[in-house]
């Protein structure tokens, strides 16, 4: 039971759900993962090597991104990510010399130890710090955290792509028709909270919407892009990318 339990919900990160439905819903995704590729090929890593966090198996992986490394390390706590990743990704990176080695480990919690084993590495979290109020359940914990990570990455070539807020849509914008926003965070009383009601407003959002809780993982001087993401057909996320250099 435990290993059935393990492969349907993978720590809480989704496990075979989470890979039924990112295949049923490739079309979809389609346009955020060229939003996502178009972003990424703005950044300069410093480093060959890749320390990829939470990439799963790929789904929302550009593979344009991955050829840049010639080294790809790659942390998931998912017991089918490495398989799947290999069959999405594998066969391509192997053809042109990348090698993949594939860790079953939970990356945030031992971050300092990945950070001494590759000390020459960049790192990208894909998709996988905001999920992190979903794993933990301590609102004031994970904002402590998530927050607390560009201290601990302080030095090192570092980015990320996450869910900012999540929620139902009234379904008005389709995929084909997303563009990004970029943004520098501002510390001016309300151009926070007006710039995240244009963000809203543009996806036809309607009530209630999650909090990922990842609006300090980057510092206020860093810039960001943000892209929309219709996760389901009237239930829309909005994801952040940032690059931080060394």
């Amino acid at each position: 039971m435990g290993l059935i339990r393990d492969l349907i919900h993978a720590g809480g990160t989704g496990g075979l759900n989470w890979h039924v439905q990112a295949y049923t819903s490739r079309k979809r995704w389609q346009p955020t993962v060229q939003l996502s590729d178009q972003f990424l090929a703005q950044v300069q890593p410093k480093s060959e090597h890749l320390v990829l966090i939470g990439g799963s198996a790929g789904w929302m992986m550009p593979p344009s991104w991955l050829a840049r490394f010639q080294r790809i390390d790659a942390y998931d706590i998912d017991p089918l990510a490495a398989l799947l990743f290999d069959g999405q990704h594998g066969k391509r990176l192997k053809a042109q010399g990348i090698a993949v080695h594939h860790h079953r480990q939970d990356a945030l919690a031992t971050l300092p130890e990945i950070l001494k084993e590759h000390p020459k590495a960049c790192l990208w979290f894909d998709n996988v710090l905001g999920q992190h109020r979903f794993r933990v359940r301590d609102q004031a914990r994970v904002e402590h955290e998530l927050a607390q990570l560009k201290t601990t990455l302080q030095g090192r070539s570092w980015g990320s792509l996450h869910d900012v807020w999540s929620g139902p849509t009234d379904g008005r914008l389709l995929p084909a028709g997303l563009q990004v926003w970029s943004h520098h965070v501002t510390a001016k009383q309300g151009m926070e909270a007006a710039f995240s009601q244009k963000l809203l407003a543009s996806v036809g959002a309607k009530d209630a919407w999650n909090d990922h809780l990842t609006s300090q993982v980057f510092s206020d001087s860093s810039p960001t892009t943000w892209m929309p993401w219709a996760f389901k057909p009237n239930y829309w996320h909005w994801l952040q990318a940032g690059w931080v250099s060394s």
